[in-house]
C-alpha cells in the first residue's frame, strides 16, 4: 500500500512530466511480486516501486521508451532456461504479464484511489488487459458489483496505528510505522508527553483520558491499537472501550498475568466477551523475536500487527506449506 501511495503522490507533484506506468496484471507460477505491483517511470527511467527481483524493470522501461503512446500488455516468461535471459538465474520460474502505459494525470480512477485511501473506504479497481479497451479503467466500492473480465484490484487503506502510551518506547513505534507507509496516531493521558514536538512523524498526537479518547477514534478492521502506557488503571479505562471496537489488533505491553487481571476486572464489572473480541487481544504484545530493545520491541510489534491484519501466523516462511502468497492453510 505505501508503494501505491507514493506512486499517487509523484504522479500529482510531476508537474505536467510525462511518465510511464507499469502493471504487474498477471502471474502464472512463482514471483516476487504479486498482481497489481506498479512501477512509476519517467524519460530517465524507473523511478518508484519495482515488479520483480530486478531482472525485468529495465526493460519494461526500455519498451515503454520505445512508444509511450500506445499501452500494450508484455508477456515474460521466466520459467525453466528462459530465467537466464531475463534474470541471470534471478529465481522467479514465472510468466509475468505487465501493463504498460502512459499516465494521464487527471485520470478519474487517480482521483478514486486517493478518495478511497483518504476516507479509509475499501473498493476495487480494474483494468481491461484485452487489446479491445486496453488500460480502460472502472471501479467501485467495497460490496458493489464487479465486472467480468480485466484485471481486478482489492482497494484496502492502509493500516491504521493508535499508540496508546507516549513515553520514549512509544518513538520507535512511529517511525516504524511511518516507514510502512501506515497512518500513526499517538495518545497519553499527560499532555506533557502527548505532543508533536516529542512526535514529528505522528499523523495525529492527542492528549486525553482514555475514556474520552478511545470512542473519538474512527477505528475499524484495518486499525491496531497498542497500550504502552504502563499505568494499570488507564489500561483498564481503554480497554472497556477497545474490545468492543471494531479495531482488527489490539496488544498490550506487559505479562500474561496483567493482561489477565485486567480482563477478570473487566468481567467483575459485568462485561462480557465473545470469542472474536479475545482473539484481537494480544497480550503480550509482539512475536517472539527475542526482543529486549526498544527499537527491537517496536520490530516484533509491527510484525505481529502485520501478520494478523493479513490473516498469517508470523511463521518462518520454510515452515509453510504451499505458496507463499497463497491462501493460509
Amino acid at each position: 500500500m505505501k508503494e501505491l501511495q507514493d506512486i499517487l503522490r509523484a504522479i500529482r507533484a510531476a508537474g505536467g512530466q510525462e511518465l510511464g506506468l507499469a502493471t504487474l496484471v498477471r502471474v502464472e507460477g512463482h514471483s516476487f511480486r504479486r498482481p497489481g505491483a506498479r512501477m512509476l517511470m519517467d524519460q530517465i527511467g524507473p523511478r518508484l516501486g519495482s515488479l520483480s527481483g530486478g531482472c525485468l524493470e529495465a526493460d519494461v522501461f526500455a519498451r515503454w521508451r520505445e512508444a509511450p503512446e500506445r499501452p500494450r500488455v508484455i508477456s515474460y516468461d521466466l520459467r525453466g532456461d528462459l530465467d537466464l535471459i531475463w534474470g541471470t538465474g534471478s529465481g522467479c520460474e514465472g510468466l509475468a504479464e505487465i501493463l504498460v502505459e502512459t499516465v494521464d494525470p487527471q485520470a478519474p480512477w487517480l482521483d478514486f484511489l486517493e478518495q478511497s485511501l483518504a476516507a479509509r473506504s475499501p473498493g476495487w479497481l480494474q483494468v481491461t488487459t484485452a487489446d479491445a479497451d486496453l488500460g480502460l479503467r472502472c471501479w467501485g466500492r467495497a460490496g458493489e458489483p464487479i465486472p467480468a473480465g480485466g484485471f481486478t484490484e482489492r482497494i484496502q487503506p492502509p493500516i491504521q496505528l493508535w499508540i496508546l502510551g507516549a513515553g520514549d518506547d512509544a518513538l520507535p513505534l512511529v517511525h516504524l510505522a511511518r516507514t510502512l507507509g501506515w497512518t500513526v496516531g499517538v495518545a497519553d493521558h499527560r499532555p506533557a508527553f502527548a505532543n508533536h514536538g516529542r512526535f514529528p512523524e505522528a499523523d495525529e498526537v492527542r492528549a486525553a483520558q482514555p475514556a474520552v479518547l478511545v470512542p473519538s477514534l474512527k477505528l475499524d478492521p484495518r486499525s491496531a491499537v497498542v497500550l504502552i502506557t504502563h499505568n494499570y488503571a488507564k489500561d483498564l479505562e481503554a480497554l472497556r472501550g477497545l474490545l468492543p471496537s471494531t479495531a482488527g489488533y489490539i496488544g498490550l505491553m506487559g505479562h500474561r498475568r496483567r493482561g489477565a487481571r485486567l480482563l477478570a476486572a473487566l468481567e467483575a464489572e459485568g462485561m462480557d466477551f465473545t470469542a472474536q473480541q479475545l482473539i484481537r487481544f494480544h497480550h503480550p504484545v509482539g512475536l517472539d523475536l527475542g526482543a529486549e530493545a526498544p527499537e527491537t520491541l517496536a520490530l516484533a510489534i509491527l510484525a505481529e500487527i502485520q501478520a494478523v491484519l493479513a490473516g498469517r501466523r508470523g511463521m518462518p516462511l520454510r515452515e509453510r506449506s504451499g505458496a507463499i502468497h497463497g491462501v493460509l492453510a
